[in-house]
């Protein structure tokens, strides 16, 4: 009994729930490395499997306010996970990364990390510790201040391990600026590279901004000298000069980087924005920062950098991670209020509809850090408090068709043809796997024109929004009530096009029923299909009505002749947002939002649309008038 009721205490203490684990104590910080997560707690440093089933744990050394860990590092080329602190004078112990209770090496007085409260970043920079820190040791007459130092990791090196002395000198960055708050900071591969991201404060200003160094150099001073930095500015509708959080985007050519920035107005709905930014080729000098010795300190070179796009606005995002697939980003943001959220960008930066993944029931805020399984980035891990999750980046399974599969607009989903069910691709083996193409934020799944030839036949282009990996079979049926439209050689599919030749006479008659096929998955689209010369009576005040009919119809809008034709062929997808804006004028939105949007959002509650207006729990966006008659529609969240 007494066994019994210690396995219900210990269950009860740190509870285990499937993806969930709570612990004793504040989570201070959290890391990856070898397939494994290490949560540092108050008390505690805890080593994890990736379902969070805890394989060991080490107590901190008289875990105090005053005795902290402040540095967490894994070192997965060496196998060890490197932990520093402020106990007594300072140490730094590094471990087994495997198994954490087996200390491998132990330094005291010696102060890596921060003395105090502050933040610090570190990471692995090539063979060597990159941290960056304000300068605790810093007294009232200073006038320059270490901010980055780059620390031997084996005796072999420079000084030996944790020493920063490098060739005669000290391997740090100096800077005039006292008040500095580290933000975050990645090694780049190939090339190698470092970049650390930062606040600055004086007294005039705030400032953001981004050191880089080449650590493919091999001495410390080389990479300490290849110093490049620049400021980072956000946004052009206000001043948004604090950077929260940050994340670099995987990518083939270039650096691609997302930060989340502050206004430092917790009020305002629009307080933080998320913002991409090119970083590949930082280059000059921002004032006040240089490398150590160098006079004068960090004269002003370079321009400043400005956003590619600002991609997402809201009161209070906390943090960011990213994944791509193809030409895809897929970012997940924390916020404020503890909700994790999913926000789709194509290849121009453009952002799909954002799904809530999370939400915590206490509104607790996610940490700053997120980080993806290391595995296969199918979980991403999140902290909150005292709470760790493992929450799942995508949930394929829950589509059960493949025209609901394409509605989700998520290039992580597609459709599996051979086992007829949504799922990531590699989970869709030796089989054709359809997906959304790179278009497909702008694009509805069924498109269709009309031409009409000199023998008075109309010809349909029915075209689905979808691409695949292999050659699906596909066939297309079109049907006027229970009768086929058209056969034989006035028929031609192949994925994921298809057309059928008529009479013209049959315009007049009303709606067709069009069926689409795609292996045994069932389509079914109304399209109503009318005589393009005659939807408008072509005068010269077309209105912006007239064109929407004329583009609904599958016809062509002149925007010279002002009237409805024929097309000319089978062409890219007509957005009606683009063929008819030129007939828009004096509207104000403050969002816009696409069709699938609000499909979306009807047949799932995780679904939303935000934008800068909103009160008494009411935002306002503009919606396709493929749903609506007006311009303007207000939706009311609940």
């Amino acid at each position: 009994m007494r066994r019994y009721l210690l396995g219900i205490l210990l269950l009860l203490k740190y509870c285990i729930c499937g993806d969930v684990q709570d612990f004793d104590g504040d989570i201070k910080d959290f890391v990856v490395g070898n397939s494994k997560l290490f949560v540092l707690t108050d008390h505690r440093l805890h080593q994890m499997r990736r379902d969070l089933y805890e394989e060991k744990s080490k107590d901190i050394i008289n875990a105090t306010d005053h005795n902290r860990v402040n540095i967490l590092v894994p070192f997965d080329a060496n196998g060890t996970l490197i932990m520093c602190g402020t106990f007594k004078d300072g140490y730094c112990e590094v471990l087994d990364i495997n198994n954490i209770t087996n200390s491998i090496y132990y330094e005291s007085n010696l102060f890596v990390g921060p003395r105090q409260s502050e933040k610090s970043v570190a990471f692995i920079a090539g063979r060597y510790l990159l941290v960056g820190k304000k300068d605790d040791d810093a007294k009232p007459q200073d006038s320059l201040f270490s901010v980055v130092s780059l620390l031997s990791t084996l005796q072999s090196q420079p000084g030996g391990i944790f020493s920063i002395l490098a060739e005669g000198s000290y391997a740090i960055i100096q800077s005039t600026v006292r008040d500095v708050d580290f933000v975050d900071g990645f090694q780049r591969v190939s090339p190698s590279e470092s970049y650390l991201f930062l606040n600055t404060k004086t007294d005039n200003e705030r400032k953001v901004l981004v050191l880089r160094m080449n650590s493919a150099k091999e001495k410390k001073m080389d990479i300490i000298k290849s110093l490049q930095s620049a400021t980072i500015r956000c946004c052009s509708d206000k001043v948004r000069a604090v950077l929260v959080a940050c994340t670099v985007i995987p990518s083939v050519n270039g650096v691609i980087w997302a930060g989340v920035f502050s206004a430092q107005n917790q009020q305002d709905p629009e307080n933080s924005a998320l913002a991409l930014y090119d970083i590949s080729n930082v280059q000059g000098r921002v004032k006040s920062f240089c490398a150590n010795d160098e006079k004068p300190c960090g004269s002003e070179s370079g321009s400043e950098l400005q956003p590619l796009s600002v991609v997402f606005k809201y009161s209070s995002m906390s943090a960011v991670a990213a994944v791509r697939n193809g030409s895809w980003i897929v970012l997940f943001i924390g916020t404020s209020d503890g909700q994790l959220i999913k926000l789709i960008l194509d290849d121009k930066f453009t952002p799909g509809c954002p799904t809530v993944l999370y939400k915590s029931d206490d509104e607790q805020a996610v940490l700053p850090r997120m980080h993806f399984d290391p595995v296969d980035y199918k979980h991403i891990y999140i902290a909150l408090k005292k709470q760790l999750r493992r929450e799942s980046v995508v949930s394929c399974a829950k589509y059960s068709t493949l025209k609901d599969c394409r509605a989700a607009q998520d290039p992580l989903c597609g459709w599996c043809v051979n086992t007829h069910r949504c799922s990531t691709q590699d989970e869709c083996s030796d089989t054709s796997w359809v997906s959304i193409p790179k278009n497909s934020l702008e694009t509805q799944l069924f498109s269709f024109q009309m031409t009409e030839n000199s023998s008075r036949k109309i010809t349909l282009y029915l075209s689905l929004s979808l691409e695949s990996t292999g050659n699906p079979a596909f066939s297309c049926a079109f049907t006027r009530g229970t009768m086929k439209l058209c056969d034989g050689s006035d028929l031609s599919a192949a994925f994921p096009n298809c057309s059928c030749s008529f009479s013209d006479q049959m315009l007049y008659t009303g709606g067709l029923k069009v069926s689409v096929t795609v292996e045994d998955q069932k389509i079914t689209e109304m399209l109503t299909l009318r005589n393009c010369s005659s939807i408008t009576e072509n005068s010269p005040n077309a209105s912006y009505t007239q064109c929407v009919q004329c583009i609904s119809a599958g016809c062509h809008w002149s925007s010279s002749s002002q009237r409805c034709e024929w097309t000319h062929g089978p062409g890219p997808q007509l957005n009606i947002k683009d063929a008819c804006k030129h007939l828009l004028s004096e509207m104000d939105y403050s969002i816009s939002i696409g069709d699938s949007c609000l499909h979306r959002m009807r047949e799932n509650t995780n679904y939303f649309c935000l934008s800068s207006q909103k009160s008494s729990g009411q935002t306002s966006a503009l919606i396709s008038q493929r749903y609506f008659t007006s311009t303007h529609f207000t939706l009311t969240l609940i």
